[in-house]
């Protein structure tokens, strides 16, 4: 990865580009003002981006998503290391498809073996969601435990 790559929340500012490369890159992960949404930028360009959903009592990790000529550079793998602390002080929950369980296993998320135990926001966001991704899987950051 560059060194010259820039973690960052993204400002306000920023929301028409964000949105558009979610419109380019990620479709389905449709960005929200209210919500914190974190960017790699390499001078203008976003390299990469997440979006953390805020709710009473957890929150939501999605819609992590880097530009198709920078993946498999650890990107994504430094994005969600910068947002540790963010995932530490509430419940921090991810859906994902079952291929990316070793990825975010490597980054202290842990299956949810009960599903009935999730937050009822959590619950909620994955029964919608499985109408379309049957297979989607439930996954809790634990790395404040250990």
């Amino acid at each position: 990865m560059s060194t010259s790559a820039n973690i960052t929340q993204a400002e306000a500012l920023w929301f028409p580009l964000v949105k558009k490369f979610y419109q380019t890159y990620y479709p389905s992960g449709k960005p929200n003002k209210s919500e914190p949404l974190w960017v790699i930028k390499q001078g203008p360009t976003i390299i990469a981006a997440v979006r953390i959903k805020p709710f009473v009592d957890c929150q939501l990790m999605t819609g992590l998503v880097t530009h198709p000529e920078y993946r498999q550079q650890g990107y994504g793998s430094t994005l969600l290391d910068a947002l540790r602390s963010e995932f530490e002080h509430i419940p921090s929950f991810c859906l994902n498809q079952p291929e990316l369980i070793p990825f975010y296993q490597q980054h202290d998320f842990v299956l949810v073996q009960d599903e009935h135990s999730l937050p009822d926001d959590i619950q909620g966001r994955l029964r919608r969601y499985r109408v379309k991704q049957p297979e989607l899987v439930a996954m809790v950051y634990q790395g404040a435990t250990r």
